[in-house]
């Protein structure tokens, strides 16, 4: 008898093993609303939304942890961390970084202005002679920056941007189209995309260090998963729920 009650525990036990068990995964990002930002000690945002589905179809138990962006890159680096949202593609990230086939995240680079207003833009000819809101010290790409005869309002961050295109003390505002719709919603101002200056995909990150060969695996398994997520309307849906 108790021969036989051992043996149903040493089966349960056998059931439940390793693999049945969902595999722990730190994963590194930065303060950015609204894609990745800590609200009530919990992370949230789209991409981190995004990145809880990945996880639990993969059965992989996330834990976030938000760092300074410098940091995010160093611990990737080093192995202390074994995932990043969502860096953008560089050659000399390579080197310590695995990245999926498939983006997280889209960044766009777009001017806004107050819905309603009218405005045309088909290029940044037509931005000239209009006052147009940056933030200080930012860089939107070298054909923006490089660009002569553009008039351009200093800001400290993306809030003040928007507070000053309500006011309507610049014409423009311009930046991530996801941040400052997340900042205009949230302060009831009513903005509208007139042109998109560009566009860059965002990662998940996978350190090779922290992984190893196998990391190459999981970031393809990212990569399928995200497009199973973004064509069953998955990932437009959490979305939304920013916007």
């Amino acid at each position: 008898m108790k021969k036989s009650v051992i043996m149903l525990i040493v089966g349960a036990l056998s059931f439940f093993s390793t693999d049945a068990l969902a595999e722990e995964l730190v994963v590194a990002y930065s303060e950015w609303p609204p894609y990745s930002f800590t609200k009530d000690q919990k992370a949230t945002g789209i991409i981190i939304d995004s990145m809880n589905e990945v996880c639990k179809r993969l059965n992989i138990a996330p834990e976030f942890q938000s760092l300074p962006w410098k940091r995010c890159l160093k611990y990737m680096r080093e192995g202390k961390v074994d995932a990043l949202l969502s860096p953008i593609f560089t050659k000399e990230r390579t080197e310590f970084m695995y990245y999926p086939s498939e983006p997280v995240n889209i960044e766009k680079t777009v001017f806004l202005t107050w819905k309603g207003s009218g405005m045309k833009v088909n290029g940044l000819d037509d931005l000239k002679g209009k006052l147009i809101g940056v933030v200080r010290g930012y860089s939107y790409g070298p054909e923006f920056d490089n660009c002569p005869g553009l008039k351009k309002f200093d800001c400290n961050d993306d809030e003040q941007l928007i507070k000053i295109l309500a006011k309507k003390r610049v014409g423009i505002a311009v930046g991530e189209e996801g941040a400052l719709r997340f900042i205009a919603k949230q302060t009831g101002v009513p903005v509208e995309v007139i042109y998109v200056l560009n566009e860059t995909p965002g990662y998940i990150g996978i350190s090779k260090k922290a992984l190893g060969p196998k990391g190459k695996s999981v970031a393809e398994k990212f990569a399928k998963t995200l497009r199973q997520l973004k064509a069953e309307g998955v990932i437009e849906k959490i979305r939304n729920k920013y916007f």
